[in-house]
């Protein structure tokens, strides 16, 4: 899955040496993106442009000479680390390079242009020592943040713990210095552990230490009798690991509390889950539960009650105005307006991204729009300045009132939605009040119908695939779609799209099926473009049922087994939010898929406030992200900036970025200037049924 690029800046005034570097470069198997200049000018503004990670100097130059390269580059530590070959152009060879002179003016290495492969191996491995390096860079980044994080741990943790260094305390925590109600670590520093352990069990300690020491180390217990500083004792379980502090090897000891897995703990983790990561309110899944629980309490005419859908307006305007990273920091401070205007009691969730949903007891037809009207108020007059930027909007409001009448959520939750749609229609800082119509159908009756219909189109083979290309911006020419599913109606036109029928399939349990027919007829197709010499890569979604599908992988490895598919063919897309919501069976999904040499792709990436750590429990070979950083690109430069950190992010990940919906020419550019990997949207081509996208036509 590794994409070999190489940025490239070739110091010459003639063309024909930009061509042939990057033509052997090619030959090599790498991606060669190159830029030539002809003075210190033109070499500012190409650095400003890109940073290149080899350039190369050709000798007798008199616009600009090795010096002045060297000079030019060490004015920004971004480019500091470039590496600078020096080529002569000397044919006949009979004046000789001086390599000691240009690795002292600041080149890496010196060579002859005629003895191109010798050039090559130079580009090579200084490439190679520039990924290093880089890496050996992030990695270093990475431990000294993993230290923090681990030193945090420790001191919040309400485990006991100390590290001792040839039986003396050189660290220990808060819990620790509580349990022997020691005042201050400075008092316990340099303190024999022995100290901590009565007479009676110091010689016994003293020889487990001396056999542990002795072994290769690993996790061992000690039981015995512990000493507080006033002399107090109390049994306690040791608990020995090899650990390291400050670089240093020494040993880690554990005195587990009988309470760390306390109620109050266990309340704590259960109300994490149920809330939204960005505002801190309930989030959706908190919500449907507290709805089922509210609709069963209205069913016994305990009270009644009503779901308000709260959308704020022009949002999508405030999006492409700050950027979808500080439209997020709006969507905060909304929450917050919004949970202090709703009352005592009621439930405010976040239901979508630009969606709050209110729970809202002991209202009536009589008295629920004054109360929308309160909120509508609330957000109205709530302003914000976001980087200069003054946001100041409006919300429409979909009410559905809860009786004892009422339908099950699934229903309720429908006509909010359909109050919504009807207000957001009428305007802005509008208020509906859903009323169900004499015969309507409900959510379950729809999804029955779409069972029967479902049911029939696999029977049938009335499903549909289509296929949309994904395009290298690099010069990879390798041929990639993703695939989309399409159904059939009875006269075949128009074709029924996914978003209309694929959350039936899941409410009715067929997600799994239709995951399942996509994916063989993919394999077919693969079969068939094979045996006309095609090698076609596949981008397939699956659903959240199908994450959770323990007989998928083992069906998947004997259909690679069986039509001997390689490496890297067959290449699964979850979206984040799944996969967060999921997080156990992604992550063993992941590691799954590439056991069989499948690549795994994360979607709709890239929002919330720390999208990486995701990584950090997933296998992922390619980020796609979210298609809102699309909107209106080329105008907005809080998107380009959000996009260029994610994929610089992604890159020294070693991810492959994807972008989504692209949706011009001048978009395309700005995203390759982004080290963007991949792209894919209408501008190059709508989905279709046959794949016959020109790849070369962005190749060179």
């Amino acid at each position: 899955m590794e994409e070999k690029t190489i940025n490239l800046i070739i110091i010459d005034d003639s063309f024909d040496s930009e061509e042939i570097i990057v033509s052997k470069l090619r030959a090599a198997g790498y991606t060669a993106r190159s830029t030539r200049v002809e003075d210190d000018e033109d070499l500012t503004d190409a650095i400003k442009q890109h940073i290149p990670d080899i350039i190369i100097y050709f000798e007798g130059l008199e616009l600009i000479s090795l010096k002045e390269t060297i000079t030019c580059l060490n004015k920004d530590k971004k480019t500091g680390i470039c590496r600078v070959i020096s080529v002569s152009r000397n044919e006949s060879g009979n004046i000789p390079v001086d390599v000691v002179s240009a690795m002292r003016t600041g080149a890496v290495d010196a060579c002859y242009f005629n003895n191109i492969d010798h050039l090559l191996l130079i580009i090579t491995r200084e490439y190679q020592s520039l990924i290093n390096r880089k890496q050996v860079s992030y990695c270093k980044k990475a431990f000294n943040e993993s230290e923090k994080r681990c030193a945090s741990l420790l001191d919040s943790s309400r485990d006991a713990i100390a590290y001792i260094h040839e039986g003396m305390h050189v660290y220990s925590n808060r819990s620790y210095l509580n349990m022997f109600d020691i005042a201050e670590s400075d008092e316990l520093e340099g303190m024999p552990v022995l100290d901590m352990v009565t007479n009676d069990g110091r010689d016994e300690l003293k020889s487990f230490l001396r056999a542990y020491l002795q072994t290769e180390g690993g996790i061992e217990k000690f039981e015995t009798q512990l000493l507080k500083a006033d002399g107090t004792e109390f049994s306690g379980e040791m608990e020995f690991s090899p650990a390291q502090i400050d670089g240093e090897p020494c040993i880690q000891i554990i005195i587990r509390k009988e309470d760390a897995a306390s109620e109050e703990l266990e309340r704590q983790l259960k109300l994490l889950s149920q809330k939204d990561q960005l505002t801190g309110l309930f989030n959706r899944q908190y919500c449907i539960e507290k709805l089922e629980a509210v609709i069963s309490d209205c069913q016994q005419e305990k009270y009644t009650a009503a779901l308000l859908e709260i959308k704020i307006d022009n949002f999508h305007d405030i999006k492409n105005t700050v950027g979808v990273i500080d439209a997020d920091q709006y969507i905060i401070d909304a929450a917050k307006t919004l949970s202090e205007a709703a009352d005592d009691g009621d439930t405010l969730s976040r239901y979508t991204h630009d969606c709050f949903a209110l729970i809202a007891i002991n209202y009536t037809i009589d008295n629920i729009e004054s109360y929308a009207a309160q909120l509508q108020k609330a957000i109205s007059q709530f302003e914000t300045t976001v980087h200069g930027a003054q946001i100041n909007t409006t919300c429409c409001v979909g009410i559905t009132l809860i009786d004892s009448d009422s339908p099950d959520y699934d229903d309720i939750f429908a006509r909010s939605e359909k109050a919504i749609s009807i207000a957001t229609e009428k305007g802005t800082n509008q208020i509906v009040t859903y009323t169900p119509q004499k015969g309507e159908l409900t959510r379950h009756d729809v999804d029955a119908r779409f069972k029967v219909q479902l049911t029939d189109a696999l029977k049938n083979d009335k499903f549909l695939l289509h296929y949309q290309p994904v395009v290298s911006l690099h010069g990879d020419t390798d041929e990639r779609y993703e695939v989309f599913v399409r159904m059939q109606t009875e006269d075949k036109e128009p074709l029924i799209m996914p978003q209309d029928f694929l959350p039936a399939a899941e409410r009715v349990g067929m997600a799994i099926a239709i995951d399942r027919w996509v994916l063989y007829k993919t394999i077919q197709e693969y079969n068939l473009r094979k045996k006309t010499g095609k090698r076609t890569r596949f981008f397939i979604k699956l659903s959240a049922a199908s994450i959770k599908d323990k007989t998928l992988i083992d069906w998947l490895s004997y259909q690679i087994k069986d039509k001997q598919i390689p490496a890297n063919t067959l290449n699964f897309a979850v979206k984040a939010t799944i996969a967060v919501t999921h997080l156990k069976n992604a992550k063993s999904l992941s590691h799954d898929l590439k056991k069989l040499n499948c690549g795994f792709i994360l979607d709709d990436f890239g929002t919330g406030a720390n999208p990486f750590q995701l990584l950090d429990h997933i296998h992922v070979d390619y980020v796609r992200i979210e298609r809102s950083f699309m909107d209106s690109l080329t105008n907005n430069p809080k998107n380009q900036e959000s996009i260029r950190t994610l994929a610089e992010e992604a890159s020294k990940l070693g991810k492959l970025t994807i972008a989504q919906h692209v949706p011009d020419a001048t978009s395309l550019s700005i995203l390759w200037g982004m080290g963007v990997n991949f792209i894919q949207g209408y501008f190059l081509q709508e989905p279709l049924p046959t794949m016959d996208y020109d790849f070369t036509e962005m190749s060179g």
